[in-house]
């Protein structure tokens, strides 16, 4: 992403203006829901396993180590925090908590991080998306910093770093920066990967770590002039979730980024030769994507805001349908950030994401 990190606590800083577009529905308030579990540092993904526990992957505090990095938004060197606080966390039935391996966690300063993304699994093996990292940064970026990681024996190993395709195509010819973000396993055994840095799409070999790019993503009409996209009236699309449909079909959710203009998200369809099209349309802020059990597609919206902020509990659940005929189906959400599905239907979302150490949460819901 250019010109605003992908950090969803640098949010809470934005005004936007305007009005969303997806159709009113009455959908379920958050108080229906029952918390799981609590106790994250910002979590951002969560990932429901086969044997019926959930995973959840935070964004960590950063740490005591300091270093001089440019500052997401304006590109001045600033000095971080870092260390390995992110982490991937198995959750039990019961709510208990068990750490399965820590990531790196970079903070800038107030509401400014980077760190664990989101999860997906291939053949009951784990695998993350982990950091960023941009050009001034240094030549490499430190240990698995904007890469793709597999979770073993208590470690993470990387497997792919999404900076160096970045760095070698730099696709959108702006900054380069890789921030990976959404992962899914793929029907073809792959590893699909959306850069919100990079914005692209890319899809990697679990096994050798070879990295292709699918698709890079075009500008999204903005009110205000990018500085970064030589003063045209043009917003990054930050992709951010992606999700297979039953039919092998891909789809990708777009933020997209600043001024975060309600409405202006959407999901789009990238077929096999990476021809993009627009797919849903008049969303608001979407930060996940997710094929539900019924075999419809359901988005998450982190949040809305107006000329006064961000507004308290605005999060929502938004099953996807092609054209602007989308709608809510959980609503009141406090800055939700990813959704996945138990076999009974029941569905286990990340809230908080933005939000004070410690907050974050998991929130069940029944079967919509």
């Amino acid at each position: 992403m250019k010109n605003s990190s992908l950090s969803l606590q640098v949010l809470l800083c934005v005004v936007i203006l305007g009005a969303t577009a997806v159709v009113p529905f009455e959908g379920v308030a958050q108080e229906a829901g029952t918390v799981l579990t609590s106790g994250f540092n910002g979590p951002m993904g969560i990932l429901a396993a086969a044997d019926g526990s959930i995973l959840v992957i935070d964004t960590g505090v950063g740490g005591d180590t300091e270093f001089e990095f440019p500052h997401f938004e304006t590109g001045v060197l600033t000095t971080v925090s870092f260390g390995e606080t992110a982490r991937v966390i198995r959750v039990a039935k019961d709510g208990s908590q068990t750490v399965l391996a820590a990531l790196p966690s970079m903070i800038l300063g107030p509401g400014e991080s980077a760190g664990g993304a989101r999860l997906t699994m291939i053949d009951g093996v784990l695998y993350a998306t982990s950091g960023m990292w941009m050009a001034g940064g240094g030549d490499e970026p430190r240990t698995n910093m904007a890469s793709i990681v597999r979770i073993e024996d208590g470690e993470a190993v990387e497997i792919a770093s999404t900076y160096t395709i970045e760095r070698k195509l730099n696709p959108d010819s702006l900054i380069v920066e890789s921030n990976p973000y959404g992962i899914v396993a793929g029907p073809d055994g792959y590893l699909w990967v959306a850069d919100a840095g990079g914005n692209s799409l890319l899809k990697v070999d679990p096994g050798t770590g070879a990295t292709e790019l699918v698709a890079s993503f075009g500008a999204v009409p903005s009110p205000l002039p990018n500085p970064n996209r030589g003063g045209r009236m043009e917003a990054d699309p930050v992709p951010t979730g992606l999700a297979f449909d039953a039919g092998g079909n891909l789809f990708v959710a777009l933020l997209p980024g600043f001024p975060f203009i309600p409405g202006s998200a959407r999901v789009v369809r990238v077929n096999p030769d990476g021809e993009v099209s627009d797919y849903a349309t008049g969303l608001t802020m979407l930060v996940d994507l997710r094929l539900g059990p019924d075999g419809e597609l359901y988005a998450v919206s982190l949040g809305r805001f107006t000329e006064e902020g961000p507004q308290p509990n605005s999060g929502a659940i938004v099953r996807i349908a092609e054209g602007d005929q989308s709608e809510e189906v959980l609503t009141g959400l406090s800055f939700p950030t990813s959704i996945d599905f138990n076999d009974n239907g029941e569905a286990f979302v990340t809230i908080n994401g933005v939000g004070a150490p410690g907050t974050g949460e998991v929130v069940v819901f029944p079967k919509f």
